[in-house]
């Protein structure tokens, strides 16, 4: 299960940078929940909230941004711990870009339930009940 949940994790990553969530990808009464000082903090329901967020924090970069899993830290039956990453530059200065965060997807039935982003490495693995 847990190669399963890494494949839905980077079939998100994949959709935001599409700007289109596939249908499936997303359990029923999914949330995304930012780190409380990201971009912004807000809490994002569903597809239409995951669209809201890619406006959001990519309303920031230029175009050509691109939503990265960098790496995966750990994965489990029912999360899968990353650290990501948005490459680009400035949508108004040009300049070069780049916003980092660790993230949790939890995942039920083939289906992602919540994505949770981290300030810090060692908190998202802990949130797992990993050392961090």
């Amino acid at each position: 299960m847990s190669r399963m949940n890494v494949a839905l994790a980077y079939r998100y990553g994949a959709a935001l940078n599409e700007r289109s969530i596939p249908d499936g990808l997303l359990a029923p009464g999914f949330q995304m929940v930012n780190a409380a000082t990201a971009v912004t903090d807000k809490t994002y329901a569903g597809a239409d909230g995951v669209l809201e967020w890619t406006v959001d924090i990519f309303g920031a970069f230029d175009p050509q941004a691109r939503f990265e899993i960098e790496q995966v830290m750990a994965e489990g039956e029912d999360f899968v711990v990353t650290m990501n990453r948005i490459d680009g530059k400035g949508a108004s200065s040009g300049a070069p870009l780049v916003f980092r965060w660790p993230a949790v997807f939890h995942c039920a039935g083939g289906q992602l339930t919540s994505v949770v982003g981290y300030l810090r490495r060692r908190e998202a693995l802990e949130a797992v009940g990993l050392p961090g």
